[in-house]
């Protein structure tokens, strides 16, 4: 029986060494195999497809949107934003608006370091870099109509605009006694001073369906004693109507530089150059037409992204029309999509009219 048991407890201790060996075994090979478990090695494959995608930023907005501070996790460092649009009708607010054929831009912050924000255009300064564009003549009509004459003692309405090669023509209804209203018809050419002043010059003109131009002369009256606007970025010069560009529009403000300016059939050619021309980069999703935010950091609903690349397309393909006034609409009507990599792609629903514009007249009624 003695025996029995002594055979018994040397098995039990030969399993349990067998145990033993095994487990330091096992430890050995652990030993000898460092490498991660697969879990984080997907996970840091990530971490670098991001460093990597940084890394491209820097090569790519170095020369004309560099990182101004040190990065953080909550600041890119970069002074501004990229914009890069392409086949796009670009609206600013109603049917104010460019129909972009490829435009390079920067969205500068007014103050910061707050961050560019799409839902406040006061929030950044738009500053064209390199490219073309066509404000139509119902944008112009527009531009007249839903803002720069829209005030309660205008002195002008019912604004039609069209163009024809080399010629602006306006048609409209001036008061200059109120409640009188009279029909005026206004032809000539335009030029741009200084890079951003549109300045019309009629040598057509008339009133009541009278020729006024050879009268004006004779009587040595100009038409800005017969006409009248009193809003900020336009003004009536003697017999020249201008707008400047960096402040006639919706907001934000504008920093243009015009280099060559046409008109046709099709309205008013815009061709803007700076120091800097930089190539497009690849969209994240192929496309012949879409708006695409890439490098700085840029406030989107309640969501800040920084050293953002996120694509806007149109959900149903096609050309892309969107308004900065209304894109929340045009998102919520669409859906997101997002790459291992972070970028973002916004597909967005069809344009709807928004209603708000802000007002063009200064509330101290300087029009300077």
């Amino acid at each position: 029986m003695a025996a029995r048991k002594k055979k018994v407890l040397w098995m039990g201790a030969g399993v349990v060494l067998l145990i033993v060996i095994a487990l330091v075994g096992m430890r050995m090979a652990q030993g000898l195999d460092q490498s991660p478990p697969p879990m984080t090695t997907a996970k840091a494959a990530q971490l670098q497809s991001l460093e990597e995608l940084a890394a491209a930023h820097d090569k790519f907005a170095g020369p004309f949107n560099p990182r101004k501070e040190q990065p953080t996790l909550r600041d890119s460092g970069r002074g501004a934003v990229g914009l890069f649009i392409k086949n796009t009708f670009f609206r600013i607010a109603g049917d104010i608006g460019f129909d972009t054929e490829q435009l390079s831009a920067l969205l500068v912050p007014t103050d910061p370091p707050r961050p560019v924000t799409l839902d406040d255009p006061t929030s950044f300064v738009f500053q064209p870099l390199h490219g073309s564009v066509i404000m139509p003549a119902s944008a112009l009509t527009a531009l007249f109509n839903q803002y720069l004459t829209d005030y309660p003692d205008t002195q002008m309405r019912n604004i039609k605009v069209s163009t024809q090669p080399n010629r602006l023509v306006v048609d409209g209804e001036s008061s200059k006694i109120p409640g009188v209203w009279l029909p005026f018809h206004m032809e000539g050419s335009v030029h741009v001073e200084q890079g951003h002043l549109f300045v019309y010059a009629p040598d057509k003109i008339k009133v009541a369906k009278i020729e006024a131009k050879g009268l004006l002369s004779a009587i040595n009256l100009q038409l800005s004693k017969l006409l009248q606007i009193d809003t900020q970025g336009a003004q009536l010069e003697g017999n020249n109507v201008v707008l400047d560009l960096n402040h006639s529009l919706p907001p934000p403000t504008q920093d243009v530089h015009i280099a060559r300016m046409r008109i046709d059939d099709a309205g008013v050619h815009l061709d803007f150059s700076s120091q800097f021309n930089p190539a497009f980069p690849d969209p994240i999703v192929e496309s012949d037409s879409y708006v695409l935010i890439q490098g700085g950091d840029i406030k989107t609903f309640r969501a800040l992204i920084t050293d953002a690349r996120m694509q806007l397309i149109a959900r149903g393909g096609g050309k892309l029309d969107t308004s900065l006034y209304n894109y929340r609409a045009q998102i919520l009507d669409g859906f997101f999509d997002a790459t291992p990599a972070g970028e973002l792609v916004a597909y967005l629903g069809p344009y709807q009219p928004a209603d708000y514009l802000p007002p063009a007249k200064p509330e101290n009624g300087d029009a300077s």
